[in-house]
């Protein structure tokens, strides 16, 4: 339901900054998850739709870049990906792209070395690996007994 409340706020703040309705598509996001639930992906689908809003809010205020905007939405479609998979490599293309869009947002404001904030996503993913790693040798431990 969260997710669905962040995609309203995401689309709308979008279409505010942009005048694009195209991003009222962010709603699709949210109603997936209101009918899926995975907790995992929903947060982090959560998070993006959460950093849209943001970055849709104060651009209105700042100079805002719209690649890193757009990067961050697609982002946030491949949340879907990554539920449906339900593997960690799933997880690289969602954060690839809103690293992407991290980056932009960081060029826009710090020039060139702004593109190394979307560096700060790679310990998701390593996180991501590690508690999939787990739960796999915590099964196959349960299946040995």
């Amino acid at each position: 339901m969260m997710a669905l409340i962040l995609s309203i706020v995401a689309s709308i703040a979008s279409f505010y900054l942009t005048r694009n309705p195209s991003y009222f598509s962010l709603i699709f996001v949210g109603l997936y998850f209101s009918f899926r639930k995975n907790d995992r992906a929903e947060s982090l689908a959560g998070l993006n739709l959460l950093l849209i809003g943001a970055i849709a809010i104060f651009g209105k205020f700042r100079p805002y870049s719209l690649d890193g905007l757009n990067f961050v939405v697609y982002g946030t479609f491949f949340a879907i990906f990554y539920d449906i998979l339900k593997t960690w490599y799933s997880l690289i293309p969602m954060m690839l792209l809103t690293g992407m869009g991290i980056g932009a947002i960081g060029a826009h404001k710090f020039g060139v070395k702004g593109y190394l904030l979307g560096l700060i996503l790679i310990p998701v993913i390593f996180r991501e690996y590690s508690l999939q790693k787990n739960s796999k040798n915590n099964s196959e431990e349960i299946k040995n007994d």
